[in-house]
């Protein structure tokens, strides 16, 4: 198994062959640590940053990727936000269980196509060895569109990138992992505008209760009924006298009658130092 020191290596070695690279932007975890290894090794005017704007991602999720760069200290990086309409897809939609690859491929070929525009030929993309471990349906678009994946093909764990972005200096090491709104619908369950807004609002309104990292996720068959998934560490504030009932309230003012807890809870990475 290599090291926390020769991944990084390996990944410096594959980002110096690409010379000039697209890196598709979320702004979370992972990106975040792509982008910054990408311009730390090929330098601000060899790389360009490509994010999606769409009604799938939540205000403050876009804000935090537009301005991560000014938050870093890094100038001369470009990055285009390209607007992106989901809900005029058909295939996306419908919201089968093939909704991620519709999605993908749907965005990355926009991607593709502008960045082409721009004489550069290699888009990078932050997948991490834990993703192939889940089934994600994106991932096939990925490997169709020959987009690469340094990270996986230099080893790297969603843990190793959380320690290498904290000893970076990256504010976004230890942030919950991020994905769009529409995998709070179920599937086979239509894909909406209502429905992404009100899952916006749930989350948001949960956030400023201190519940960071949370997901809302809607009933296959009820529309006054939710799922609530909470972080491991955020039990006992949910447990505090007069909490609970704050977490009612804000449900109960969108006529929502019934709210499920996840006893699972939502995991998120600790940091652990290799060697």
């Amino acid at each position: 198994m290599l090291s926390l020191d020769q991944k990084t290596a390996k990944l410096h070695d594959l980002l110096q062959e690409y010379a000039r690279v697209a890196v598709a932007f979320s702004g979370g975890v992972d990106s975040s640590f792509l982008l910054k290894s990408a311009l730390g090794v090929l330098g601000a005017g060899n790389v360009l940053i490509l994010h999606a704007d769409s009604c799938l991602v939540a205000l403050p999720e876009r804000q935090q990727a537009h301005n991560w760069a000014a938050r870093h200290g890094i100038h001369g990086v470009e990055l285009l936000a390209m607007d992106l309409q989901p809900l005029l897809w058909k295939e996306f939609v419908e919201n089968s269980e093939r909704r991620c690859y519709f999605c993908k491929l749907r965005m990355y070929k926009e991607f593709l196509s502008v960045m082409h525009r721009h004489d550069l030929q290699i888009l990078l993309d932050g997948t991490n060895t834990d993703d192939l471990k889940d089934r994600r349906p994106g991932l096939s678009a990925i490997h169709e569109l020959g987009v690469k994946t340094p990270l996986v093909e230099a080893g790297f764990s969603k843990n190793d990138i959380r320690a290498c972005s904290r000893d970076l200096g990256l504010d976004t090491w230890n942030i919950p992992s991020a994905s769009c709104l529409a995998t709070r619908i179920p599937h086979g369950v239509t894909i909406t505008r209502d429905r992404l807004t009100k899952i916006a609002l749930y989350e948001e309104g949960l956030r400023a209760l201190g519940f960071a990292g949370c997901r809302v996720r809607l009933h296959t068959q009820r529309d006054d009924a939710v799922f609530l998934e909470i972080l491991h560490r955020d039990f006992d504030r949910f447990a505090r006298p007069g909490m609970r009932q704050a977490v009612v309230r804000l449900f109960q003012k969108s006529g929502i009658s019934d709210i499920f807890l996840n006893l699972q809870g939502r995991e998120m990475a600790s940091v652990v130092m290799s060697a």
